[in-house]
């Protein structure tokens, strides 16, 4: 049965579409709005571009009674790849880890993955080709940024001193405890 008043249904379904047109802008970004795994590979070159002369630099000016060295390296995004070859080791981070064992630097990870789900990540990532000296995990209750902290402190408590940290989030790098970070890139939070 046609309706009466054509006009009043072609309004009610603009108001309808107008009333719709927020939600559809606030909506979360697909994966479509990623760069593409190119882009992606040659952004996260160049945000760790300078990290291995970076770290011959400290190396080179270590004075004797000074803490040995340490990396820290995120591990989702920043170690292995998640979103683009999962599981695969991001090969700019990859060197820089290689580099850090080959030149008695220690590698760290520090992960927001629970403390309780760390043994698969050790697992993984030494599948990937990383040297893996240590590993910290989030604990139950606390946030990213906190976990983050503590496992860089709990490091430095062992003896050593953070040359480089290795990132990819924000929490990644709040708090300090390191001399230098290489944020590799997100897409604003896209890669998680």
């Amino acid at each position: 049965m046609p309706s009466r008043h054509p006009a009043v249904r072609l309004l009610l379904l603009a108001l309808v579409g107008l009333l719709l047109l927020p939600l559809a802008a606030t909506a979360p970004a697909s994966a479509a709005s990623l760069p593409s795994k190119k882009k992606w590979v040659s952004d996260t070159v160049a945000a760790a571009s300078g990290s291995r002369t970076y770290l011959q630099q400290r190396l080179d000016a270590l004075e004797e009674g000074d803490d040995p060295l340490a990396i820290t390296l995120d591990i989702d995004n920043t170690s292995l790849a998640s979103h683009y070859d999962p599981g695969k080791p991001v090969v700019a981070v990859l060197k820089l880890a290689t580099y850090a064992r080959n030149h008695g630097v220690k590698v760290f990870f520090n992960t927001a993955r629970p403390e309780g789900k760390v043994a698969g990540a050790v697992a993984s990532l030494e599948k990937a080709g990383f040297p893996v000296d240590g590993i910290c995990g989030r604990r139950s209750g606390e946030s990213l940024a906190e976990g983050k902290q503590r496992c860089r402190a709990e490091f430095a408590d062992q003896g050593y001193r953070i040359a480089v940290n290795v990132g990819n989030r924000s929490t990644d790098f709040t708090g300090g405890g390191y001399d230098r970070a290489y944020r590799l890139p997100n897409y604003g939070n896209l890669l998680v």
